[in-house]
């Protein structure tokens, strides 16, 4: 019990003397405060960013589709048609893949082209062949699908349009590094920025430091209360900026749905729970990490 009691007494001090001095310093804690927030908005808003990016560089990545035009001379039988739909259903790369008959692409033509009626005049037939509309699962694979058509005794024809999905494939790639290295640096740059924040809170009070430090008290002691201050502020701070970014970012998305209907942003490409999540853990890391950089000095009296 006793044992217990010292234990809830240190644990009472520590909050005493963490919020203790988040009173004492109210201008230097609101400075701190401050940078968090922003710091976190920025991180925040980057994060945003990424995350409607990757969706919409998905959207484009989707529309890489392959087209297998089958022989005409002669047509397929129809069991080789049947045959080759159901060999491409069992491919894990293949999300859905569609027959379209030489009918189907004559009709299909006749509609693209209806302001030009005159061009259908002079046909006695249907040149059009038959084909496989085949999406993909990640398009990514689109040339190891592509390749196994090759030799293929039905298969006339492959398109995908290859160096338009390589250039757009390069571009992705490119664009998804850029942005996790700018998140890692931003994220560097805040650390450092909050941590030399909240150090100048903390040095506003060395002396304190300084007299505990020489009647006694262990480093641990002392530390506590400030990284409790710390993770306080950091907390607080990357809660108000979690808050901020995502309203503005819910805000954001109405406008643009209203006013931009040709560009078409995924209503859950933002994961609200997550973004919370991440800042402020990020919150709470910077603040802990902050205090514990800013306190060691002043510890070696």
């Amino acid at each position: 019990m006793i044992r217990n009691g010292a234990a809830m007494g240190k644990i009472s001090f520590f909050f005493k003397e963490a919020f203790g001095s988040l009173r004492r310093n109210y201008f230097m804690t609101i400075a701190a405060l401050v940078t968090v927030f922003l710091s976190i908005v920025v991180l925040g808003g980057v994060l945003v960013f990424v995350f409607i990016t990757d969706a919409l560089l998905a959207e484009v990545e989707e529309k890489v589709e392959i087209t297998v035009f089958l022989k005409t001379d002669p047509d397929p039988t129809a069991d080789e048609v049947s045959a080759m739909q159901a060999q491409i259903n069992t491919w894990p790369e293949v999300k859905n893949v569609t027959y379209v008959t030489k009918e189907q692409a004559l009709e299909q033509m006749k509609e693209d082209y209806a302001d030009s009626p005159e061009i259908f005049e002079s046909l006695t037939g249907n040149p059009l062949p038959a084909s496989f509309e085949i999406s993909l699962v990640d398009p990514q694979t689109v040339d190891i699908v592509a390749a196994r058509f090759e030799g293929d005794s039905i298969v006339d024809e492959v398109r995908y349009g290859k160096e338009v999905a390589d250039k757009l494939f390069a571009f992705t790639d490119q664009a998804r590094n850029f942005m996790l290295i700018f998140i890692v640096l931003l994220g560097i740059v805040s650390i450092l920025l909050i941590s030399n924040t909240i150090r100048l809170s903390i040095f506003a009070r060395k002396r304190e430091v300084e007299i505990m430090k020489l009647v006694g008290a262990t480093n641990w002691f002392i530390r506590w209360p400030f990284l409790i201050e710390g993770i306080t502020v950091g907390f607080v701070g990357a809660l108000l900026a979690a808050a901020a970014v995502l309203a503005a970012n819910h805000y954001l998305l109405g406008r643009v749905s209203d006013n931009l209907a040709f560009l078409s942003v995924p209503v859950d490409a933002v994961p609200y729970i997550l973004v919370t999540i991440v800042l402020l853990g990020v919150g709470v890391v910077i603040g802990a990490i902050g205090s514990a950089i800013g306190l060691r000095r002043f510890l070696r009296v």
